[in-house]
C-alpha cells in the first residue's frame, strides 16, 4: 500500500515537505479512498495506520529494535501485538520505532485523561475499518460513517496539538540552523507570496526545519513551491520525476527534473558548503525562471 499510495502522492505532485502540512486532511482523505477500493491482504485498519504515518511527514526507517516487548507499547495497547501488526502490513515491519514514537509524542502532549480518550477512539476507528474488510466490503454503512465522523472530529484536537508543536515562524526556523533561510528576491511578474510555514519532523522537533514559501498568481492561477533545508543524500522531492539533470550554474550544483507527461517540473540547487539545499515545484515555468527564482534565494 505505501508504494501504492506514494505512487498516487507523485501523480499529482505534492511536494513531500508539504504533505507535513496536511496531516489531518489527508488521513481522512486517506482512509475514505480506502473504504472504496478493495484489498484482500491487508486489513484497511492496517492501511489507514501506515497512510497516517505517511502524512505526518516522516522517515520512519529506523529499525525495529525500538520495541521488544509490544505488550508494553502504545502500539500493542491499541492494536495488539507486534506479531499481529507485522503480519498483518510487513512493509511497516521496519518502521515501527518511528510510528511508536508518534504516539509517544501524543501522550507526552496530553493529559492521562485525554491519552486515555485518545486511545479509546483509536480502537474504535480501527475496529470499525477492520470490521468492513472482514466482510470484504468496500464502502461503510450510513451508523459506521456517522461514528467514523464522530471519531475524525473527536480526534482532531488531539492532532492539532501535534501539529502546533512542529509548526514554526520562519524566524524560528532561522535560528535552529547555521545556513541562510531567504524568500525570493525574484519572482516572474504577477506572482505573489500565498503562504510561509516551517515544520519540523516528530522525531526531531525543534531541529531540521523545512522551510516552505508557496507563490500564486501565475497563469490560470498556477503556482510555485520552494523548500530550504538541511542536505539530503538522496532525490527527494525530485523522485517522483522521470528525468532529473545535473549540471553546474555559477558555480552551483543544480538538478532539472521533469517528466514527459506532464507540465509540473522540479529543480534543486544544493550548497555543501553552507550544507543545505533549496527544492522548487514549478507549474509551467520555464527552467531559465525556476534557475532565476533558485538563485535569489541564494545571492542576497
Amino acid at each position: 500500500m505505501k508504494n501504492k499510495f506514494k505512487d498516487e502522492m507523485q501523480n499529482v505532485k505534492i511536494p513531500r515537505d508539504k504533505i507535513q502540512q496536511r496531516v489531518t486532511l489527508g488521513v481522512d482523505q486517506a482512509e475514505e479512498t480506502m473504504k472504496h477500493k478493495k484489498n484482500k491482504k491487508k486489513p484497511k485498519w492496517m492501511m489507514n495506520i501506515a497512510a497516517s504515518v505517511i502524512l505526518i511527514g516522516s522517515t520512519f526507517a529506523l529499525g525495529g529494535s525500538y520495541i521488544t516487548e509490544a505488550a508494553g507499547t502504545i502500539i500493542g495497547q491499541m492494536f495488539g501485538s507486534e506479531k499481529e501488526f507485522t503480519e498483518n502490513f510487513p512493509e511497516e515491519s521496519d518502521n515501527l520505532s518511528g510510528i511508536e514514537r508518534y504516539f509517544e509524542l501524543i501522550e507526552e502532549q496530553l493529559t492521562a485523561e485525554e491519552f486515555a480518550d485518545f486511545k479509546v477512539l483509536m480502537k474504535e476507528k480501527a475496529e470499525i475499518l477492520s470490521k468492513i474488510d472482514s466482510e470484504n466490503r468496500t464502502t461503510s454503512t450510513a451508523e459506521e460513517e456517522e461514528k467514523l465522523g464522530e471519531i475524525r472530529e473527536n480526534l482532531l484536537p488531539y492532532k492539532d496539538r501535534i501539529i502546533a508543536l512542529t509548526t514554526h515562524t520562519v524566524k524560528e526556523a532561522q535560528q535552529m540552523v547555521s545556513y541562510p533561510i531567504y524568500r525570493p528576491s525574484y519572482v516572474p511578474k504577477g506572482y505573489e507570496l500565498e503562504s510561509e510555514e516551517a515544520r519540523t519532523d516528530t522525531l526531531n522537533v525543534g531541529e531540521d526545519p523545512v522551510v516552505s514559501f508557496r507563490y500564486g498568481g501565475g497563469p490560470n492561477g498556477l503556482g510555485f513551491d520552494t523548500s530550504t533545508h538541511k542536505l539530503s543524500d538522496n532525490k527527494g522531492e525530485l523522485g517522483s520525476y522521470e528525468h532529473i539533470n545535473s549540471y553546474t550554474l555559477k558555480g552551483f550544483n543544480f538538478e532539472f527534473a521533469y517528466s514527459d507527461d506532464s507540465n509540473v517540473q522540479g529543480m534543486r540547487v544544493t550548497i555543501p558548503e553552507e550544507e543545505y539545499e533549496i527544492t522548487m515545484n514549478a507549474d509551467i515555468l520555464s527552467k531559465e525562471e525556476m534557475e532565476k527564482i533558485l538563485l535569489s534565494m541564494i545571492e542576497q
